[in-house]
């Protein structure tokens, strides 16, 4: 979605999400706040076909496909703590790593697919934590190893290493054949990978490999 420059362009917009949602989550609506797109109301979660319990949220949706949503849950029901997959000083839902959005095809960034995925996936593992279930499709680490193993699972590599060396040669204008390979086979790029890598090249974008480096340069090892 283009940047909003005027107020026939944030029309045109809120009349297209408002169609994306009438069928599907008519109790949510779309309004236009201080320079934001704001979806909010009641989310129904629906599991194996039963309404597990119905979320109060807001959803913030950004004018252009760079930017990730960013969802909160408005009646407190949820506590904001990281092991609720909260963040603990602005209670801004982590839903996934920010990358794994950004990679996807500017087609399928649409709404009903952010309330349909991670939106929905993010509120069924909530409403099973309540009854004493675990989370249902497995968490990773908080912190910079989730961010590892986010990033490794986008790249197909386990190594921490290779995962950090790959996206600082996807985060480059040009790949290199005499650069050490990134997975520390010892060998040139062009004798090693640099198939796989001109690959990645095309599925990840130059701008999100660096803005996942700078994520993880200013997350904090622990």
């Amino acid at each position: 979605m283009s940047n909003y420059q005027n107020r026939n362009s944030v029309d045109t917009a809120i009349n297209s999400l408002r169609q994306e949602l009438s069928e599907r989550y008519p109790d949510l609506t779309v309004s236009w706040d201080r320079n934001k797109l704001i979806v909010k109301g009641s989310f129904p979660i629906v599991y194996e076909g039963m309404v597990l319990t119905i979320y109060q949220i807001e959803i913030e949706w950004p004018s252009n496909n760079n930017k990730v949503p960013i969802l909160r849950e408005t009646a407190g029901r949820i506590p904001w703590v990281t092991d609720r997959h909260m963040n603990p000083t602005n209670g801004e839902a982590c839903l996934l790593v920010p990358e794994e959005w950004l990679v996807r095809p500017s087609e399928e960034k649409t709404l009903l697919n952010f309330l349909d995925g991670p939106v929905r996936n993010f509120f069924i593992g909530q409403s099973l934590v309540d009854r004493g279930e675990p989370w249902p499709w497995g968490e990773r680490p908080h912190g910079y190893s989730g961010l590892i193993e986010a990033y490794g699972e986008m790249l197909g590599i386990r190594d921490e290493r290779a995962v950090c060396r790959c996206l600082d040669y996807l985060s480059r204008s040009d790949v290199k054949g005499h650069w050490d390979c990134y997975c520390g086979s010892g060998q040139k790029l062009r004798k090693c990978h640099i198939e796989a890598l001109k690959s990645l090249r095309k599925e990840i974008p130059q701008d999100v490999a660096r803005s996942a480096l700078d994520r993880l340069a200013k997350t904090p090892k622990k």
